[in-house]
């Protein structure tokens, strides 16, 4: 009985057993297809953050470099050669008094040749001087 029904539905059977291997097939190619093509978007996502890291290593150079320029135009020092008490005032670990004794020792000894001349200043000594060096300058 079975083989009566094989014999007679062979062709529907095959028909059958046919689309599901191509359904089957089809499918493989699919996910392979699908698979080449997140490769490719993988390799284009990690082109575009190497771009993308290049330009922002290359814009924080040139920030640095603007901003080194702008300081060195701008110069935020304060200069102690023609500074007032209260512009000396601003500096860490100099308060009145000894803003006071800056401006005296500036008058009675024309001025200062370069930074270091702050440690003659009663008062400054090596410590004191580290933390002003850079803030302060003696002009041009």
């Amino acid at each position: 009985m079975f083989d009566d029904f094989i014999f007679k539905y062979r062709y529907l059977i095959g028909i059958g057993l046919t689309a599901i291997i191509i359904v089957g097939i089809g499918g493989l190619y699919w996910n392979k297809i699908g698979a080449n093509k997140k490769s490719r978007e993988n390799v284009q996502i990690q082109d575009l953050q190497k771009q993308n890291d290049q330009l922002r290593a290359e814009l924080s150079g040139q920030v640095q470099q603007v901003a080194g320029e702008s300081s060195e135009e701008n110069s935020d020092k304060i200069n102690i050669n023609t500074a007032d008490a209260t512009e000396l005032d601003k500096l860490p670990g100099i308060g009145p008094a000894k803003a006071a004794d800056i401006i005296s020792y500036r008058e009675s000894n024309g001025g200062f040749k370069s930074t270091e001349d702050l440690k003659n200043v009663k008062g400054i000594g090596d410590k004191t001087f580290e933390n002003l060096a850079n803030l302060v300058t003696v002009g041009n």
